[in-house]
């Protein structure tokens, strides 16, 4: 179908992703973790950027595939840095496994299909040693890991990176960690290791009674430590939040939201999914504001409001630590700011 479609052009492209971004800073949001580094999207930021256009503040993690050899790691360690005044690369994206609902997750135990048995490396191994190599250079890494046996083998090799040397202060983080046994869990906080968190995951995608592919294939032990955001958070773990957008929707207020309520967004009568895990409104901001600045070594300069930080600012109509969580989603951005321009003003203000 793609080579047969109707292709954009690279015009057509940039004003879409202008749009994207702009949408994005509407909804309150003054930056975000890219994900890849995909085609010629680096020189599509680097466009808008220099033409004043760029709405967010953007770090950019391009990925690394099973198959990387030496000279592909090197090359992934001399793109680091490059960037303009509001976007840069800085990390690299790797995944361990697939997803629990389509049977491709790396799980101690198979699902009740005999599936989720495999790494999405095929030599785990090689994974191991390139977290090694990116540590000593300096380099954070963010990996896909949703199974607790791929969420237990990143844990491991980032032990194993560090026990090599490098810089302490590299951070690595495991993004979705969707069911994890207390001891996985515990070493989040002991290896300094950021949990980055999606709790629309758990409240679109599953249910409270475990009806849902997602808890059918776990079965009731595995899919009862569901998004374990309460517990990672009481261990001492820094638990960023996030949306996984395209996956889930991009609003911050929704996932801050999510975080507190755990339930559908499209039916809020619903029961929670695991209501023990949910966060307070306060540490739910946290993980929007202070949690992904300490991410990205930034929290010196970025994620609060203090004298000498980035005027990367959100103005609400309503106090998110008092409004209940299923009001949060409808509470108007008012206004949003990046490194002190406007990017975003309502209507009337």
């Amino acid at each position: 179908v793609e080579r047969v479609a109707p292709q954009p052009t690279r015009a057509e492209r940039l004003e879409r992703l202008a749009s994207a971004l702009d949408a994005m800073a509407a909804s309150g949001l003054t930056g975000g973790h890219v994900m890849d580094a995909n085609g010629d999207s680096l020189d599509l930021f680097a466009e808008l950027d220099a033409a004043g256009r760029l709405p967010l503040r953007l770090r950019v993690a391009p990925w690394c595939q099973p198959g990387t050899d030496a000279d592909g790691v090197r090359e992934l360690i001399a793109l680091q840095g490059r960037g303009g005044d509001l976007w840069r690369v800085a990390g690299v994206k790797l995944f361990m496994d697939g997803t629990i609902d389509n049977g491709t997750a790396w799980l101690e135990r198979p699902d009740c299909h005999g599936e989720s048995t495999h790494a999405f490396w095929p030599e785990p191994e090689a994974y191991t040693e390139i977290i090694g190599a990116l540590h000593r250079a300096g380099v954070a890494t963010a990996t896909h890991a949703i199974g607790d046996a791929a969420v237990r083998h990143v844990l491991d090799s980032v032990e194993k990176a560090r026990a090599t040397g490098g810089d302490p202060a590299v951070r690595h983080r495991v993004e979705h960690i969707e069911t994890v046994p207390d001891d996985t869990l515990r070493r989040f906080a002991e290896l300094g290791v950021i949990a980055s968190m999606q709790p629309t995951h758990c409240c679109d995608f599953t249910r409270a009674d475990h009806t849902d592919n997602w808890s059918r294939r776990l079965g009731e032990e595995r899919a009862g430590r569901a998004w374990r955001c309460r517990d990672l958070v009481d261990s001492g773990a820094t638990v960023v939040l996030g949306s996984d957008w395209p996956i889930a929707p991009f609003p911050p207020l929704g996932v801050l939201a999510g975080a507190v309520h755990r339930r559908p967004s499209r039916d809020l009568a619903q029961p929670p999914h695991g209501p023990e895990q949910a966060l307070t409104a306060l540490e739910a901001l946290r993980g929007l504001t202070t949690g992904p600045a300490h991410a990205a070594g930034e929290e010196r300069h970025s994620g609060s409001l203090a004298l000498g930080h980035r005027a990367d600012l959100t103005v609400l109509a309503a106090d998110p630590l008092t409004t209940p969580a299923a009001d949060l989603p409808d509470v108007p951005v008012l206004l949003t700011t990046v490194d002190g321009r406007v990017t975003h003003r309502a209507q009337g203000l």
